[in-house]
């Protein structure tokens, strides 16, 4: 997995040369990387950045972040996810397809290969369902986002982690409220909640089924 993601990655910058629209770079510092309700830096900092681009209805990107690995790991503690996608357009309604690989450069955490499905209901309201292929998991999410008054933006999603070989399933809900600041370069300040019904969504029904809110804040920049 390590191997096509580095692939991957050049293939998305040959991508971009050809791609009708330059590419988009982000960068940002958030207080905690939470991962549908679970926190992949032991509720510590990270640092993350991407870049995406889009060619007509298909589109791809290269996102980074650091996360927490045991003691004693080999490599550096950073995932990079690498992604493509094509958003099929119909008359009345669209279908998003989308392969998604989160790829750790150490060798303590396995990479994980997803798949993705979606559609767009309305206007800012999006349902996707992911599988995962390795994991042997399913998410299914809906996510809304909405535009406020002075420059306000409201993220909202829900969704439900699902494995085929586990007792146990993990509700999941994150809200985001944050605003964009011309006068600041564009920057964005967000803050938010993190809530998962059981932290250990894997486990079976002896595992203690403990909840977990987290609050977060970050601030980013698109380029």
């Amino acid at each position: 997995m390590k191997k096509f993601a580095f692939l991957a990655a050049p293939a998305l910058l040959t991508l971009a040369v050809s791609a009708a629209a330059a590419p988009a770079y982000n960068a940002g510092l958030v207080t905690d990387y939470l991962f549908r309700g679970l926190t992949q830096t032991d509720h510590g900092v990270a640092l993350q950045g991407g870049a995406d681009i889009k060619n007509g209805n298909a589109y791809g990107g290269v996102w980074f972040s650091n996360v927490e690995t045991p003691d004693g790991s080999e490599g550096l503690p950073v995932e990079m996810d690498v992604y493509f996608g094509y958003n099929n357009q119909f008359s009345k309604f669209n279908l998003d397809m989308e392969v998604l690989t989160y790829n750790y450069l150490n060798d303590s955490i396995g990479d994980e290969t997803e798949f993705k499905i979606g559609s767009t209901l309305a206007k800012g309201l999006d349902v996707n369902l992911y599988r995962g292929v390795k994991g042997k998991t399913w998410f299914p999410e809906v996510t809304y986002e909405m535009f406020l008054p002075e420059r306000l933006y409201l993220d909202v999603s829900a969704g439900l982690w699902i494995q085929d070989d586990a007792d146990d399933e993990g509700l999941t809900a994150r809200a985001e409220l944050g605003r964009d600041f011309p006068e600041l370069h564009g920057i964005d300040l967000y803050v938010g909640a993190s809530y998962i019904s059981d932290d250990t969504p894997f486990g079976d029904n002896n595992d203690q089924d403990d909840s977990d809110l987290r609050f977060f804040a970050g601030v980013r920049k698109n380029f």
